[in-house]
């Protein structure tokens, strides 16, 4: 019992250039998940994103932590800003952390600091038919967008995933509007 309770004590925090070192075993962590589904279990070990893209953006005060009563962190999301957009890095939680609503909880500490800072939309890109990915997003408010839709920096972010090993077309991109929230 104190073990579940335990697992749902965080807080989300800025991140510090001290917590770089843990960056990447939680998105490997994360990644394990991968294991169960075909064709992407390779996910599980592939490279992490580079601890110099967390460092710019700890930097430019765009990545976040969920970390538990010790301090230590166990989610984060890195995000970066393009004109008025932010974008989603990478968003990844330890998979002994998982349903916890981290994720939620850094989506919506994400929503408020891009409102704060008077951007129009978050962007990200992702899976389309893998449950944690674009249903998730989809819960959360983003949408999915069309091909006509897309920005070039959109397509491009496609093009290099799809270069990196993602099957044609199982990557989609999604926009969460700002200006939901005031409405």
């Amino acid at each position: 019992m104190n073990s579940r309770i335990q697992k749902q004590t965080f807080q989300i925090r800025d991140a510090r250039l001290t917590d770089i070192e843990q960056l990447p075993a939680i998105e490997l962590s994360a990644a394990q998940s991968f294991r169960s589904v075909p064709g992407l279990a390779w996910i599980a070990t592939s490279e992490t994103m580079p601890e110099e893209a967390h460092r710019s953006s700890i930097q430019t005060k765009t990545c976040w932590v969920a970390v538990d009563t010790a301090d230590m962190p166990v989610g984060f999301l890195t995000a970066s800003v393009n004109h008025k957009d932010v974008h989603i890095l990478e968003m990844s939680v330890a998979s002994s952390w998982q349903r916890c609503g981290i994720g939620k909880a850094l989506l919506q500490h994400l929503k408020h600091w891009a409102l704060r800072k008077e951007l129009a939309d978050i962007t990200l890109t992702t899976f389309q038919e893998i449950p944690w990915n674009a249903p998730f997003y989809s819960k959360m408010g983003f949408v999915i967008l069309t091909h006509d839709e897309l920005n070039q920096r959109l397509i491009s972010i496609l093009d290099r995933e799809q270069a990196y090993g993602f099957p044609e077309g199982s990557r989609c991109a999604m926009r969460f509007a700002l200006k939901h929230i005031t409405d």
